[in-house]
């Protein structure tokens, strides 16, 4: 792979490893029972610390509010969420994980990725990890920026 990886264009790279990394992570929710969406609404709820609403993940999800209390539902009626009043405005909800998220290390998809590729982060020297990350870390900040931009409709996509 890596004499092909070589003559790939570096965006088709980065999409590639992109739709890899989707696949565990598909892989991962199948293995709890659970669907993509349903974990990626996990990782952003872990991500929040205590401090994400309804509405935060649903815009972070791309779904409706009807779609998004269907999604908290069933997540919290599995113990994956706990739902607890917002103690700035007592009529919001902040989300936590529920127990059912925490135990075993259940999301833990990055120590996954990280033993499946160990040989090459272990192989990286220290001045070449620290190109790589500067570029993921600009390519990330990007996308996420765009991303924001078309859904908010201060952009539009490219032809």
């Amino acid at each position: 792979m890596a004499q092909d990886a070589e003559a790939l264009p570096l965006a088709d790279l980065v999409r590639e490893l992109s739709n890899e990394i989707m696949q565990v992570q598909r892989w991962a929710a199948e293995q709890s029972g659970l669907n993509y969406t349903d974990l990626m609404g996990l990782y952003f709820i872990r991500n929040g610390e205590g401090t994400v609403t309804p509405t935060q993940l649903a815009q972070h999800l791309g779904l409706t509010s009807g779609a998004t209390t269907i999604l908290l539902n069933r997540l919290d009626a599995r113990g994956f969420v706990v739902r607890s009043q917002n103690p700035t405005d007592r009529r919001g909800v902040l989300l936590s994980l529920g127990p059912a998220a925490v135990a075993d290390g259940f999301l833990n998809v990055r120590d996954r990725l990280y033993s499946l590729n160990a040989s090459v982060f272990d192989a990286m020297a220290p001045e070449e990890a620290v190109i790589v990350r500067r570029f993921l870390g600009e390519l990330l900040t990007n996308t996420r920026d765009a991303l924001r931009d078309l859904r908010t409709g201060k952009s539009s996509p490219a032809p």
